[in-house]
């Protein structure tokens, strides 16, 4: 096996890079391909350089690489990937933070005012009266995947005596579906509630669980509220 030639001493903080590239393989590398790596190592090159002195650099790192590369391209062909990032007009695709893309879907609900929300690739986690609402969109054959795993849970153990699983359907206006309670007394009282909804816009796949171990805990609160429940697409067309 032919041993790869050694970088030039000015683009040595590459060669992280260089194993990289050729890690992923030749079809890998591409406009797709993820830039996190590469951008850590190029910040430390240039860290602590004003902007323009930074995208300078780069650009004289570039072109050192393209003579390199036109002597030393066999075995190193993946660094090609690199020229374009190195330009002086497009350095700044390595020094900067991508802008956040918004998640395919998400979910949006109307809130108690009191209710504290995190969110998450375009799940919510909503803590209000001592419980825990985890809502995520979801799509039709997510969603039929999910009933028919209640539906098979529920047969294999019914509630009897406040323990097992019950299921119902659910209409709260626009939204309906399928809501699952899970009651467990044995070895500790545990409880649970799962929806699976269509709602406006599309699907959504919810928890309700207590925050404090509360085995008898009023959903009914937190039902009220979920003819609000939407799903937003940020697809694009033609995508």
């Amino acid at each position: 096996m032919e041993r790869s030639a050694l970088l030039p001493p000015r683009l040595r903080y590459l060669e992280p890079v260089r194993k990289y590239l050729t890690a992923l393989g030749p079809e890998e590398v591409n406009e797709n391909t993820d830039l996190t790596m590469i951008r850590k190592v190029v910040r430390k090159r240039v860290k602590g350089l004003p902007a323009e002195q930074a995208r300078a650099a780069l650009n004289e790192d570039g072109a050192e690489l393209d003579i390199w590369l036109s002597a030393h391209l066999r075995g190193n062909e993946s660094l090609g990937f690199l020229l374009p990032f190195l330009a002086m007009d497009a350095a700044d695709t390595l020094l900067q933070e991508p802008a956040e893309m918004p998640p395919e879907r998400e979910v949006s609900m109307d809130l108690q005012e009191d209710a504290k929300i995190s969110k998450e690739n375009g799940c919510w986690s909503v803590k209000w009266r001592k419980k825990l609402l985890s809502l995520y969109p979801s799509d039709s054959e997510k969603m039929e995947s999910e009933i028919a795993r209640f539906r098979s849970e529920a047969k294999r153990r019914p509630m009897l005596d406040g323990d097992g699983i019950e299921l119902v359907d659910v209409h709260f206006a626009s939204v309906r579906g399928i809501k699952r309670t899970y009651k467990q007394t044995w070895p500790a009282p545990s409880k649970q509630v799962d929806y699976a909804l269509e709602v406006p816009g599309g699907y959504v796949l919810a928890t309700l669980q207590s925050l404090t171990g509360d085995a008898h805990f009023d959903e009914s609160e937190v039902e009220v509220q979920l003819h609000t429940l939407r799903a937003i697409s940020h697809q694009t067309k033609g995508a």
